[in-house]
């Protein structure tokens, strides 16, 4: 009898899940990737949609790559990267290049937690990774729009198999081992060798795996389409805005985004809160607009995990589970490791050597 092949079932296909796709098949193209996604699409938050009610594609994020992302730094090519970024402050309207002073606000936009409740070992790893700005690693380019065409799809044929619209309930156990999936629309049994990747968010996992959920933060965009380019001050793609509302602006065409990181459950009235701060970009560009544009509000509650102290402490020790044939990824496994694209890509990296060398 022709013996399995060994598969690979890999529980997601966000940006993690995808990254293992693609590490196994590059260095172990022998082995059988199969992928299933709760959702009808790949790439979790760090993907595009068509959006209805502007009639064009949206990301469901902005997402910004640093030069210092060594995983993430290939998708980007030489002439898109912004090499300047400038600080706004709200309350005086004082504009600044320099960084340093503003080594909070940059933090607090790494971790999507305020700057002073973050866990000194995170910031130390960020500021071995991406600290002292040299040129290269100040370099910044943010999504326009194009997560999916950009990142998403260039992982997605890595897979042998996806399926969408499965989403896992349960894992069946038999003499301490996974021994079956038991998905929405399948059962899948798991053969002798076969592993299983958990590229899950934390809340999802947890309940997988029967343990308490970590604190988690929220992030919320709002995007502006405008009848024609939006421009900021000096010319600028992007801005970083101190004491205000939004956090960053960034601006593609006739879509105009902010970002506002580490929310809570502070905000109640999403459309007034646009309005909000449609009148700070207003102060931002000097300008009094007559009406405010059509807006569009996504609020994601438990976008990452809170990177305190205390939280990351509760961070898993390493990829492997309770089940020595199941193993988990993630930005939030990463203990020590701010939540972000480079560090869900790193942990995709660690699953997959950890689960090859169990």
């Amino acid at each position: 009898m022709e013996k399995r092949p060994t598969t690979y079932h890999i529980i997601g296909a966000g940006l993690t899940g995808l990254s293992c796709a693609r590490i196994l098949k590059q260095k172990y193209p022998w082995i059988h990737t199969v992928v299933y996604e709760a959702a009808d699409a790949s790439g979790g938050r760090c993907r595009s949609y068509r959006d209805d009610d502007f009639s064009q594609v949206l990301d469901y994020a902005t997402h910004v790559i640093l030069g210092a992302n060594k995983e993430m730094r290939r998708f980007v090519r030489p002439d898109e990267w912004e090499k300047n970024c400038l600080f706004w402050n709200a309350k005086d309207e004082s504009l600044s290049s320099k960084l340093l002073p503003f080594k909070s606000h940059i933090l607090k936009s790494c971790c999507n937690t305020k700057a002073e409740q973050i866990a000194p070992e995170i910031i130390k790893n960020i500021i071995k990774q991406t600290f002292p700005w040299l040129p290269y690693k100040r370099k910044i380019y943010f999504s326009k729009h194009n997560l999916s065409q950009r990142i998403i799809n260039l992982l997605t044929p890595f897979a042998d198999e996806i399926f969408y619209n499965t989403k896992l309930l349960k894992i069946e156990t038999q003499f301490g081992r996974a021994a079956q999936l038991d998905f929405n629309n399948r059962q899948v049994e798991l053969g002798a060798d076969d592993k299983v990747i958990l590229a899950l968010d934390n809340r999802n996992c947890a309940k997988l795996l029967k343990t308490d959920p970590l604190s988690h933060n929220g992030i919320i965009n709002i995007f502006y389409r405008t009848s024609q380019k939006i421009f900021l001050p000096k010319g600028a793609s992007f801005v970083a805005v101190v004491d205000g509302i939004a956090d960053w602006v960034f601006v593609n065409d006739n879509i105009l985004g902010i970002t506002i990181s580490a929310v809570g459950d502070d905000y109640v009235n999403l459309q007034d809160l646009a309005r909000e701060a449609w009148q700070e970009l207003d102060k931002l560009r000097g300008v009094n607009s007559a009406f405010v544009p059509p807006f569009k509000v996504l609020h994601h509650k438990h976008a990452t995990i809170a990177q305190d102290a205390l939280t990351n402490s509760q961070r898993p020790e390493s990829a492997k589970t309770q089940y020595p044939n199941v193993f988990i990824a993630g930005d939030w496994t990463m203990k020590d490791h701010p939540c972000c694209m480079e560090t869900a890509v790193l942990s995709a990296k660690r699953a997959v050597f950890t689960a090859i060398k169990s």
